[in-house]
């Protein structure tokens, strides 16, 4: 009988040791833990623990109320259970809020930073947008003003060349009259002569015809 007790006893340890193994749990607040080589006070002392130090539970000794852990290094030793408890103390909440918001503020400074260089990014690009549309606004009634001169350059060069078309067929035909004009000129140079030349025969003729015709009327009186 006092076997089978001595076993169950066995047993029901091992559970909790088995249940145990692997759990985190967190020095108690307000003291300073030993880590010893043993389930004893007598062993001796490996490292002492602060409040809220982190260690992983290997198995527990319910009997001498000792558990065997390791610590967050790696450090393998002995501490009491009743100053272990299950969630972080106070103290360590306290601190890891007190970092987790001083990380934070940093964080929040930071994006404050970034907005404040994205408004002013925001600004510039406005600004340059403005100039972007006053510069299109201003290139627009330029290229107007270019295609109304093409325009009117294109029919200044319509009109030039009916000009110039204009120009070399009045050019063809001063060329026509004045050959014509050449032509009449000789003509009348030509008449001019021949009624200079016929005056000289008539006049010649004249002078030959007219004495004859005084002699013969002066024998006529005379017979």
């Amino acid at each position: 009988m006092k076997s089978i007790l001595i076993a169950l006893l066995l047993i029901t340890s091992g559970i909790s040791s088995a249940e145990a193994s692997g759990e985190v749990r967190y020095v108690t607040d307000q003291m300073w833990l030993q880590l010893r080589s043993g389930p004893s006070s007598g062993h001796r002392i490996l490292q002492t623990l602060k409040t809220g130090a982190p260690l992983t539970i290997l198995e527990e000794d319910k009997d001498k109320g000792y558990a065997r852990v390791t610590t967050s290094r790696g450090k393998e030793g002995w501490v009491l259970i009743r100053y272990l408890v299950r969630t972080p103390v106070a103290r360590v909440r306290l601190a890891k809020a007190e970092e987790t918001l001083t990380r934070l503020s940093a964080e929040l400074e930071q994006t404050k930073a970034l907005l404040a260089e994205s408004n002013s990014s925001l600004e510039a690009l406005k600004s340059e947008k403005s100039e972007l549309e006053q510069t299109f606004s201003t290139t627009s009634k330029e290229l107007d003003q270019i295609r109304t001169l093409s325009s009117n350059a294109i029919e200044l060069d319509a009109k030039s060349k009916k000009l110039t078309m204009r120009n070399q067929e009045l050019e063809i035909q001063l060329e026509a009259l004045s050959a014509e004009n050449a032509e009449l000129s000789d003509d009348r140079d030509s008449t001019y002569l021949l009624y200079g030349g016929g005056l000289v025969v008539l006049g010649i003729l004249g002078g030959l015809i007219l004495p004859s015709l005084r002699l013969r009327k002066s024998n006529d009186s005379w017979a």
